[in-house]
């Protein structure tokens, strides 16, 4: 096409770059013309008035405001990486458990829970929790009860990672541990619900199932919803993909949408994509974040492959 645009002089607003690039990248028309609005009108401009004036019905209007607000929302601050826990000596160990009697404590009640005298990389792995992670002997005693009754057999493995995710949940004291414990056993039945729409064994759920029931719990998704999410995701993808469904089930949250009712009347393809025979989408249907997970994913399979064929 050779066709040439001449735009008249008259009044001048500014528009951000990268905000036009986005806009062109998302191909989004009703977000375009809410920008075009907002740049003629300020940024206070009327809800109402701009859509009478763009001729968007109420849903097209939200879509609308909605897109344009994730394209224009400042950039989260990257968080730094937790510093590495300390490498303690074999003599920092075992002063540790003789001066500290409250460290002694753990120690007597993780060799209960073992059957056995706790090697070097369990009191390792036990001081880490309790002066690096910054659990109190109390929460790493309620921790280890709580892992000895669902697990049977503890080991060093599940303590770690049972004392980090306690630690980023912030249950540090021996009141938190009993006040999660006790709302773990009040949302067991809605857990199981949340495995089985995940298609995950609710005894023993792998990481990636306990990290999308965890999100889930927390954010008030009702098993319908995971369900759905996990639909969608066979759907786009072909295949089962927590994290994809993860995804999925954090967009909805920032979109303030909870319960399938919510999630169909944002998205009403959704509600006959739960009924659909699963089948990958073209990469031209998926939105702004789906395509950033497929880049990320193939990136990281080329990277393997790379690493395979070097020998690596």
């Amino acid at each position: 096409m050779s066709t040439t645009v001449l735009l008249p002089e008259g009044e001048l607003r500014v528009a951000r770059c990268d905000t036009l690039d986005k806009l062109i990248a998302v191909a989004d028309g009703d977000a375009a013309l809410l920008y075009l609005y907002i740049l003629r009108h300020g940024g206070a401009a009327d809800g109402k008035a701009a859509a009478r004036a763009l001729h968007l019905s109420a849903e097209r209007y939200e879509r609308a405001a909605f897109t344009l607000n994730q394209l224009t929302a400042p950039a989260q601050p990257r968080e730094d990486k937790p510093d590495a826990p300390p490498q303690y000596t074999a003599d920092e160990l075992r002063r540790a458990r003789l001066d500290d009697h409250k460290f002694a404590a753990v120690c007597e009640s993780a060799e209960g829970v073992l059957g056995r005298t706790l090697t070097e990389a369990q009191l390792r792995c036990l001081l880490t929790a309790y002066d690096h992670l910054g659990l109190s002997a109390g929460a790493v005693i309620e921790l280890l009860s709580y892992l000895k009754e669902q697990k049977g057999a503890v080991r060093t493995a599940d303590i770690r990672r049972e004392a980090a995710q306690w630690a980023d949940m912030g249950i540090t004291s021996a009141q938190d541990a009993q006040q999660y414990l006790a709302r773990r056993v009040n949302e067991k039945p809605l857990s199981e619900a949340i495995y089985k729409a995940l298609d995950a064994d609710p005894a023993q759920p792998a990481p990636k199932a306990q990290r999308v029931c965890r999100f889930a719990l927390a954010h008030g998704f009702p098993p319908e919803a995971v369900a759905l999410a996990a639909a969608r995701t066979d759907r786009h993808q072909g295949h089962k993909s927590l994290d994809y469904t993860l995804g999925i089930l954090r967009r909805w949250e920032e979109a303030g949408v909870h319960t399938v009712s919510e999630i169909t009347a944002l998205e009403p393809e959704t509600r006959a994509a739960a009924g659909a025979a699963a089948q990958p989408t073209d990469s031209a249907t998926l939105d702004a974040w789906e395509q950033k997970w497929e880049e990320s994913r193939r990136e990281t399979r080329r990277k393997r492959l790379e690493a395979e064929a070097s020998g690596i």
